[in-house]
């Protein structure tokens, strides 16, 4: 039995280690190949050491609210490699009416800071009474947030927040594929500020039950988990000691040589052959044209490179892959001295709503958040350009993107600092936008690719952009391979008797 992931990003590499992990645990034979275009594998997650800088390519780490990662790194025997974020990263602020606002990390600090106006914090309360989204309508971010939280609160909160992570525009991005729990809880509770007290006492409950089932032993001192709020979402950001390359570098070692880079798959077609099932996969392997055949076939890649694949095989799938557009970002990491930095530098970082007028969506204070990530005497920010609203940002020389990052953080922080060390990444192509219908544009993926068993699409341009995400779609990819190809292998031995 044959099986080929497309694709050695995360969601490739995660998700071919998960099937390998289930047909081995079962004792089942399996021939795996992993098929990536590039020289190397992990995509955009990629971390580089210049001068002394540690800088990552794409994600600068995971939370660790949710289990999928965490699972994934044990099940590597890379836990003892985890490195949390250090406690200056609670700290988060906004860049709002050209200065820096802390975001409060609680109801009392937040109806007591000047982030909103008197009157928009007030408008919050009436939160509780505002009209509830009619099921099934998918609504955009914007609107539920100026019908629910009111103008302000929508443009100097959910808008920099949206742009933080998908470098997206708000009034465009469907709440329900963003933000599924956002919009869950609104359903389930007719309110977010109804939502927040039910999942409070829920906690107290939790922390009550595990102190009850340690027998009076108490804790043991461990660090409780960040929970949810209008600081961020539930968890600590966490990464890896040598940097995020260090959980594909394990993931390749694991693979070994199941994985095959710069062969670019051109096309997939089913076999035409009456008593043979499966799919003969073309690809492109240092110029050279080569066939490979497969039982099933796993598409790990962006949705615009499923597209090209899946042109020949199925043509009318396209124009819903094709529908998923790509923020352009570039990453302009700037390092100074201590004694030359524009500002102490002693938090998270800060975002930026769009309304300020300026193409840098945020920036991280990387050396704050993790250690090594600059020399013992400098300090490192991690500054994100361009976007979907600000896309020509991403065309300037490098020269004016420095310029322009050192612009913001002198108005945010109130000094100008010295440049020591620059580096620019360029993504083109940099996140996959969720707009509205996205949850429909899934469905008729699926409804395509439905007279082809054995095809399989994963990634983040579908269910999730993070990487707990990616993680999470990789164990439950590798549950539906095994069960079909499984299924599909006993139905034939039962037809052949």
């Amino acid at each position: 039995m044959r099986l080929v992931v497309v694709g050695g990003g995360i969601s490739g590499l995660a998700t071919a280690f998960r099937i390998r992990e289930r047909f081995e645990a079962h004792g089942r034979p399996i021939e795996l190949r992993v098929l990536e275009a590039a020289e190397r594998a992990g995509g955009k997650i990629r971390t580089e050491f210049h001068e002394g800088y540690r800088c990552e390519w794409g994600p600068n780490g995971f939370l660790d609210g949710k289990p999928d990662t965490l699972e994934l790194c044990k099940d590597l025997g890379i836990e003892a490699a985890l490195l949390p974020s250090s406690e200056a990263a609670r700290k988060r602020y906004v860049f709002s009416c050209g200065a820096l606002h802390r975001v409060p990390e609680s109801p009392v600090s937040f109806f007591r800071s000047p982030l909103l106006t008197l009157g928009a914090r007030f408008r919050i309360i009436k939160e509780a009474w505002a009209p509830t989204t009619p099921p099934g309508l998918d609504t955009s971010v914007a609107e539920f947030g100026r019908r629910r939280l009111g103008k302000e609160a929508a443009e100097k909160l959910l808008d920099p927040m949206v742009s933080g992570i998908f470098a997206g525009d708000p009034a465009v991005m469907s709440l329900a594929s963003c933000f599924p729990r956002i919009a869950e809880m609104e359903q389930e509770h007719g309110s977010l500020l109804r939502a927040m007290v039910a999942l409070q006492r829920q906690r107290k409950r939790d922390r009550k039950d595990a102190a009850m089932s340690q027998d009076g032993e108490g804790t043991g001192g461990t660090k409780e988990k960040q929970g949810g709020g209008p600081a961020g979402p539930a968890g600590t950001l966490t990464s890896f000691e040598e940097g995020m390359e260090q959980l594909v570098r394990v993931l390749e070692e694991r693979l070994g040589r199941a994985i095959r880079k710069e062969c670019a798959v051109t096309s997939l077609m089913p076999v035409q052959e009456e008593e043979t099932k499966g799919y003969r996969i073309r690809y492109r392997h240092q110029g050279v044209e080569q066939e490979m055949s497969a039982d099933a076939v796993v598409l790990a890649v962006p949705a615009y490179e499923a597209e090209k694949i899946l042109k020949e095989m199925e043509p009318s799938v396209c124009q819903f892959l094709a529908g998923i557009p790509y923020a352009p970002l570039v990453v302009v990491g700037l390092g100074f001295s201590k004694s030359e930095a524009p500002g102490p530098l002693d938090g998270f970082g800060f975002l930026v709503p769009y309304r300020e007028g300026v193409p840098v969506l945020g920036s991280l204070w990387t050396s704050s958040i993790f250690p090594g990530r600059a020399p013992a005497d400098c300090v490192f920010t991690r500054n994100m350009v361009g976007g979907w609203r600000n896309g020509w940002a991403t065309s300037l020389d490098e020269e004016a993107l420095e310029e322009t990052v050192s612009a913001t953080l002198e108005q945010a922080l109130g000094a100008r600092g010295t440049v020591h060390f620059r580096s620019c990444i360029r993504h083109p192509k940099a996140i996959p936008l969720y707009f509205l219908g996205h949850g429909r544009r899934l469905n008729a993926i699926e409804a395509c690719l439905e007279r082809f068993p054995g095809v399989y699409l994963t990634g983040n341009a579908f269910r999730g952009v993070a990487l707990n995400d990616c993680t999470r779609e990789a164990v439950q990819i590798a549950r539906r391979v095994e069960q079909d190809l499984i299924q599909g292998r006993e139905q034939g031995e039962e037809a052949a008797q």
